[in-house]
């Protein structure tokens, strides 16, 4: 059986029902994970926003303080996570859309919108593990134990 103009790809593949259902299952997923970090988002806001109390005792006598929660870390933490999600929504979005309608532009939109969700992911794993290295670099050329 020869695929049709609509199944088919680059270097003429095609896919199959298989696949389709694969592809489906792998943007409800990235959809389901989007969804989740968005809930998620939600709590650091409404956890950032409560204020915590701190008891402190110095010389037998104790004292409660109240702080304020660190709404600077939680609004930078939630714009980096919202534009990686953001990537991974167009991706569940355009591939589901370009499965269900046999569009390949789409599906090429929402593969490359996967390849930049996880560019930038690579790049954030890196820099994490060079802070860590140079962190415990400069630890232990401090002398300082843990």
């Amino acid at each position: 059986m020869e695929p049709t103009a609509n199944e088919s790809s680059i270097f003429d593949l095609s896919i199959n029902e298989t696949a389709k259902d694969h592809l489906r299952k792998t943007a409800n997923w990235a959809m389901i994970i989007v969804i989740c970090a968005v809930v998620g988002y939600v709590f650091t806001i409404v956890k950032a926003l409560q204020p915590r109390s701190v008891f402190q005792e110095s010389e037998g006598f104790g004292s409660s303080i109240t702080e304020a929660g660190n709404i600077t870390g939680a609004i930078i933490e939630i714009v980096i996570g919202l534009v990686i999600n953001y990537f991974l929504f167009q991706f569940a979005n355009l591939t589901r859309k370009g499965i269900n309608g046999m569009s390949q532009p789409d599906l090429n939109a929402g593969f490359n919108n996967l390849k930049v969700y996880f560019i930038i992911v690579g790049v954030l794993v890196i820099l994490f593990l060079v802070i860590v290295v140079l962190a415990v670099i400069g630890f232990s050329a401090s002398g300082t134990r843990y």
